[in-house]
């Protein structure tokens, strides 16, 4: 008899971040390789899109919604049935579960959280640490932080590094190109929320400094419902805000981009570093977490505590196309590492255990 795997699908109810993404990738992948198990995703009886499976089976439950329906209705359901949560929190008194925990940043970058978001999770965390089967998270820079404030061992957490592919298969849309006018002049292309740990502030300060007519394209959502509100900080003449991007105009962004730059001093994995290296876009990087560790010796690395050091390293790259070129390359045949279909053989296998 095969496998029966409960699938915490909360997450189809949910604004798609890195976290969702993961999630969403990630089961299109198990749906992709239709292993000799039953797959069943529940979901909370809300509105939401639901997903073109073929190998999964997806059921509704419960009458709650929300955090409700995740702490109540879902372990009441199971009843002793095995889950698998794949968005950082699950039943946190539900023993028979593996989890994925992405990052430790609740604990790490607490600033950057609203009270009420840091107090549950950091409850969930501390419970689930305790009694989850198994954990998995992202990266072993992940891994060394949730062993740090979590007061456990290593080998408490599974390493399974993500995949980068997730935009390949759409058609790029090049309207985005016209809307900002950028189609026929060089640019280089942020993606960042407003959170303090992506590090806005200081790359928005060197940028200042930078002399040319390059243009930086900032891309993405403040997603307030989660972070603390920040003031705004004022623009640079040559910034140009494109705010929330759907995939198939980010995908064009990266394609047509000069590079790639991801400032943040914190990030449980860096997923953008491969979605940019998957299309051949140049990647300009912190070197703090797990930056290094995705982005390996195919991106070119400043301190992002240093102004002055982004700043040079910005200038370093626009004035120096071989330097562009071997980037270009070299990131090419790195991203193409870490697939999804990857990512999805080693959670099943886990699983299965």
């Amino acid at each position: 008899m095969s496998r029966r795997i409960f699938i915490n699908g909360r997450f189809l109810t949910q604004p798609l971040t890195g976290v969702q993404r993961y999630a969403h990738e990630l089961l299109h992948a198990f749906d992709v390789l239709n292993p000799d198990m039953e797959l069943i995703c529940l979901a909370p009886p809300e509105e939401f899109i639901r997903p073109s499976w073929n190998n999964i089976e997806l059921r509704i439950i419960g009458r709650n919604r929300g955090n409700l329906w995740e702490q109540v209705d879902l372990p009441l359901w199971l009843n002793g049935e095995f889950l698998f949560s794949p968005c950082n929190i699950g039943p946190a008194f539900y023993r028979n579960q593996s989890v994925t925990f992405h990052d430790a940043s609740v604990f790490a970058v607490p600033q950057a959280y609203s009270r009420t978001f840091k107090a549950k999770y950091k409850f969930v965390f501390q419970q689930l640490v305790r009694r989850a089967r198994s954990i998995f998270t992202d990266s072993k820079f992940s891994q060394q932080e949730l062993t740090r404030y979590l007061h456990c061992d290593a080998s408490r957490f599974e390493v399974i590094p993500l995949g980068g592919d997730h935009l390949q298969h759409l058609q790029a849309d090049e309207s985005v190109l016209q809307t900002y006018k950028l189609h026929d002049q060089p640019y280089i292309l942020m993606v960042a929320s407003q959170s303090p740990h992506k590090n806005m502030p200081r790359l928005l300060e060197a940028i200042v400094g930078l002399e040319g007519e390059t243009k930086f394209a900032l891309a993405g959502g403040s997603f307030k419902s989660v972070f603390q509100n920040i003031e705004s900080q004022s623009l640079p003449s040559n910034v140009i805000q494109l705010g929330y991007i759907n995939d198939a105009k980010l995908k064009a962004l990266y394609e047509h981009a000069l590079g790639f730059i991801l400032p943040s001093y914190y990030e449980g994995f860096g997923l953008p570093i491969l979605e940019a290296m998957n299309f051949g876009c140049p990647v300009i990087s912190s070197r703090a977490a797990s930056l290094p560790e995705v982005g390996g010796e195919a991106a070119l690395y400043f301190d992002p505590f240093n102004v002055a050091d982004i700043m040079e390293k910005i200038e370093a790259f626009i004035s120096d196309t071989s330097l562009q070129e071997k980037l270009r390359q070299s990131g090419k045949i790195h991203a193409a590492q870490f697939t999804w279909i990857k990512t999805a053989k080693r959670t099943l296998e886990l699983l299965a255990l």
